[in-house]
């Protein structure tokens, strides 16, 4: 399991008016017996920022809970977000929660910066900021688990059969095993922007 103080704040805990924390992602992964491993990457907050930008972007608006406007109040108008505004938790209450841990296990433990701390430009030579992560690697085999992974398996099976067609990572190595087999598709945008 990681855990990430995701650099400048972005995000309003519930009931602030203003941003406190960064996306603050949580990530884990788990080894699957006959699978590739199950990975599990989220940010704390509704939506990441780059996909409220594209939102702004394209002109469309964003669901409601997603973010407030420079004022601190609701919108889902996706440009005043990206515009001064700031991002919301998912969940509400609940997402905050996840959030405050990451700040405090990613920054508090670790002695990195908190997103309110966090400068917004990176130091020379850095290709980040200062904030922390948090990283738990627990051996199942060292605490007697040693059927682990099948157990992982088991379960995953009972989710697919109840009909859950997309488990966490399945679109991730579709496009993985598409890029292999095919390559990477480069459109003249990206081919401009190599270039130059």
């Amino acid at each position: 399991m990681t855990a990430v103080t995701a650099g400048v704040p972005n995000t309003a805990p519930l009931g602030a008016d203003s941003p406190v924390y960064g996306t603050n992602p949580l990530a884990y992964a788990a080894p699957v017996a006959g699978s590739r491993p199950l990975v599990v990457d989220f940010a704390t907050s509704a939506m990441s920022m780059g996909d409220v930008t594209l939102t702004a972007n394209a002109g469309r608006q964003v669901p409601e809970g997603t973010g407030l406007d420079s004022e601190g109040q609701a919108t889902t108008d996706a440009a005043k977000i990206v515009a001064g505004g700031s991002l919301l938790p998912f969940g509400g209450h609940k997402g905050a929660a996840l959030s405050l841990m990451v700040e405090l296990l990613a920054s508090a433990l670790t002695g990195g910066d908190f997103s309110v701390e966090a400068a917004p430009g990176k130091p020379e030579g850095a290709a980040s900021t200062q904030t922390g992560q948090f990283l738990l690697l627990i051996d199942p085999n060292r605490g007697g688990s040693a059927d682990f992974a099948a157990r992982a398996a088991q379960l995953i099976g009972v989710l697919r059969d109840a009909g859950i067609e997309r488990i966490p990572a399945d679109r991730r190595y579709r496009t993985r095993d598409e890029a292999e087999a095919r390559g990477i598709p480069v459109t003249p945008a990206i081919r401009a922007l190599l270039a130059t």
